[in-house]
């Protein structure tokens, strides 16, 4: 569950994102970006899911929302 901070980040060019730091149930407390939600729809109490995206960059660990869960 996002339980700790939310930060949107407005880009000069391209899309606006999000910088979330998450609390895990399981203790560590992790860096990332909220996606597939707009950005004002990311806030403290969000249930998230945790996933690993192939970037050109290497993988990417980002969050989603999980659906039907506030």
């Amino acid at each position: 569950m996002l339980r700790y901070s939310v930060t949107i980040v407005r880009a000069r060019e391209g899309a606006d994102y999000t910088v979330v730091l998450v609390n895990l149930d399981e203790g560590p407390r992790l860096m990332s970006r909220v996606v597939g939600l707009p950005v004002e729809q990311v806030r403290i109490g969000l249930t998230v899911r945790a996933r690993i995206d192939a970037t050109e960059d290497g993988p990417l660990l980002v969050f989603t929302a999980q659906e039907g869960r506030a």
